[in-house]
């Protein structure tokens, strides 16, 4: 850990002594929630590069690997479903196509669209990366916390965002 960063702690212990006010119930949630998800990403991030993908790249492989087979989008639904701008996912499908790890293929419906399908090298590399990642989240999260506690809070945050999904417009 570099010497600039900060445990949460550390800047809740600031935020009380300096802004009281704005320590609350809501504030610990979201300030946690984030930083867990930026640590857990920070964690991913050398098995991403490991396997020569960019996080946009590895988001748009993992984003059709949701997908039914045959693991394909429109690139309006690929960019609905992942924070890459419309520029942005253009460079990456042209970056992904290259390296065939995706296709394009007319759409049987509107000729103007391609649709963007993975091939069985991409939907290895995804498989490959997102296996390596979910394991050692796995281990970590294991050694600070037990499994019965860990399914606990996953259901109270998947009740909490379910909550939070049908109020905020996106």
């Amino acid at each position: 850990m570099n010497s600039e960063y900060r445990s949460l702690e550390h800047i809740r212990g600031q935020m009380l002594q300096h802004w009281p006010e704005a320590v609350t119930p809501a504030c610990d949630l979201v300030t946690s929630v984030t930083r867990l998800s930026d640590l857990l990403l920070a964690n991913s991030r050398p098995k991403i590069t490991h396997h020569g993908l960019t996080g946009a790249e590895f988001d748009v492989l993992i984003t059709l690997r949701k997908m039914a087979p045959p693991y394909e989008l429109t690139p309006t639904e690929l960019r609905n479903s992942t924070l890459i701008t419309s520029g942005g996912l253009t460079k990456v499908l042209h970056q992904l196509e290259d390296r065939q790890l995706v296709m394009r293929i007319d759409d049987p419906l509107d000729g103007r669209i391609k649709r963007v399908r993975l091939t069985n090298t991409g939907i290895n590399k995804a498989e490959t990366v997102l296996t390596e990642i979910l394991r050692t989240d796995a281990a970590m999260l294991n050694q600070l916390i037990s499994n019965k506690d860990l399914q606990g809070i996953n259901v109270i945050l998947m009740k909490l965002l379910a909550g939070v999904e049908t109020q905020v417009q996106r």
